[in-house]
């Protein structure tokens, strides 16, 4: 039965409730974290880095912590330490010959082996997704996702899923899937294990690159995600931000339709879908080739857009390297955020540091433009990225609205498509400003998926007193007093949002692990 929530204003208040403790109490840098993503293809747990060496896992279904491998950052957790949930990212390769509609095996190892069944069971019973890519030379052009309902044990294993394909793959065929990876950045002076990955699916570590991060990681620091599975609360974790007429996924997907391709570019659509789009709006964003019947071997290509036009015309997106296999006139393709690349502000300095995914390198001020200020501690932001498109141009999802910290009220606006390298629009004004300063224990999380994807809600400094920021309307507005008492403020993520959906049903849990101790409360968000 469809789950009805009739909740009135005012009648039902904003009331926190307990869950499990933590296994540990917060301090300095440490981090809590989830999927963000939409629908119920997100995942089930959140995850608490609590020291260079304990990392846990609480799945909010059954309201319970576990304990995984360990992390082994290089140094203490401290001031400064961060960590980020990219949704999209998980193993990936090709399969070998012998699939069929409703098994694949894979070519291209894991990261590590896995158990019989590891991957058919997320954490509620239900296996991850895996999307399946059929790129090879004379195969379906297609790309489709399904669940992983069990497999065999090893690096190679064989996985049974459902529904079934509508093609069979072939060898070479690629898949991807979409379990999640955390990244975790660790404090102190900058060396090898300082910056390391934890793939979720598989459960294991791997030591990523530091060059060109700061000598020294202090104070606070914030990381932010541009997954590819970012999209409005209207869209499917796959469609992108705007759909066309087209379809992909067996019809159930939506996606865009080209017009024309040529070895740089792509011709979008000549009426509806990014018919509409304003030059350059999505510059910086990505590409991603879908379905090619004409041509398979150009599907699953990602290209970032460094330019396009717009504005009542069939965009043409040039894009920042040409394609490896040039598509055909006519392939369908979806709009997404760019999912190489992870954002980092900390304090010290202005600069807007990017970490490449495929690449596993930083830079400093190449990929994104210099701020102009620093940051402070309990600096924060996101994207408002659940919001539908905007017309006006008012707000556009490549708005990153940041909470500058250092106790000061201050809310920079990052635009990533404002120039080749985005342009910063520093002090904004917005409702409510001057009421409160941002300082140590200030922290904060996106709720995409309901109340029109607008709201960042945040712990003010590690008070009892929680506010959200409408990023579409820009304006404060305080919500859900904590009505227990808060310890010592710390810098760091103490907040996470898990989400219910039952149908049309989405209803976010704002959830929040106490100041300098390990209760965990939660407060359902109806309004």
């Amino acid at each position: 039965m469809t789950t009805t929530i009739g909740n009135k204003d005012l009648l039902d208040l904003p009331m926190w409730r307990p869950t499990a403790i933590a296994p540990t109490a917060t301090s300095a840098g440490t981090a809590i974290c989830g999927d963000l993503r939409g629908s119920d293809t997100r995942g089930v747990n959140l995850y608490y880095l609590a020291t260079n060496a304990l990392l846990y896992k609480y799945n909010f279904f059954n309201n319970e912590w576990i304990t995984l491998a360990s992390p082994a950052i290089t140094n203490a957790l401290g001031a400064g330490s961060d960590m980020v949930h990219v949704p999209h990212i998980g193993p990936q390769g090709t399969l070998s010959a012998g699939c069929s509609t409703t098994s694949l095996v894979l070519n291209t190892s894991l990261p590590a082996a896995v158990g019989v069944n590891q991957l058919a069971n997320r954490g509620d019973g239900t296996g991850y997704k895996i999307r399946v890519i059929g790129k090879s030379s004379g195969g379906s052009g297609k790309t489709e996702e399904t669940y992983i309902t069990s497999n065999t044990g090893g690096s190679t294993p064989t996985l049974t899923v459902s529904p079934a394909l509508s093609f069979t793959p072939a060898s070479t065929d690629g898949y991807e899937i979409l379990s999640g990876k955390l990244y975790i950045l660790g404090t102190g002076a900058i060396g090898s294990g300082t910056f390391r990955s934890y793939d979720i699916a598989t459960n294991s570590y791997a030591t990523l690159a530091q060059a060109n991060l700061p000598t020294t990681i202090s104070t606070d620091s914030h990381m932010v995600s541009t997954s590819e599975v970012y999209n409005p609360a209207s869209k499917k974790c796959g469609e992108g931000i705007i759909t066309g007429a087209g379809t992909y996924n067996g019809g159930t997907y939506g996606c865009l339709t080209a017009t024309a391709a040529a070895a740089g570019t792509l011709t979008g659509q000549s009426s509806g879908g990014d018919f509409v789009v304003f030059t350059n709006e999505y510059r910086n964003f990505q590409i991603r080739i879908v379905e090619d019947a004409s041509t398979p071997t150009a599907v699953g290509q990602r290209r970032r857009i460094a330019s396009h036009t717009g504005s009542g015309v069939a965009p043409v997106y040039t894009l920042a390297s040409n394609w490896t296999v040039t598509p055909s006139a006519t392939c369908k393709y979806v709009l997404e955020y760019n999912g190489d690349n992870i954002l980092l502000f900390t304090t010290g300095n202005g600069n807007t540091y990017n970490y490449s995914i495929a690449g596993n390198a930083w830079d400093v001020s190449t990929t994104w433009a210099v701020r102009g200020a620093n940051m402070g501690a309990g600096c924060c932001g996101h994207f408002a990225f659940g919001a539908e498109r905007d017309p006006t141009g008012n707000n556009r999802h490549s708005f990153l609205h940041n909470i500058r910290g250092g106790n000061v009220n201050t809310i920079d606006v990052f635009d990533i498509a404002g120039a080749s390298t985005g342009s910063w629009s520093l002090d904004i004004v917005y409702g409510n400003k001057g009421l409160t300063a941002f300082s140590t224990g200030t922290c904060g999380v996106a709720s995409p998926n309901s109340q029109g994807g607008k709201y960042y809600y945040m712990n003010l400094n590690g008070t009892q007193r929680n506010i959200r920021y409408d990023m579409v309307n820009r304006r404060i507005e305080p919500y859900g007093y904590l009505e227990f008492p808060q310890g010592t403020a710390v810098v760091g993520r103490r907040v996470a949002l898990p989400t219910f959906y039952d149908g049309t049903t989405v209803i976010p849990f704002l959830t929040l692990q106490r100041a300098s101790a390990a209760e965990m409360f939660q407060v359902m968000i109806v309004s």
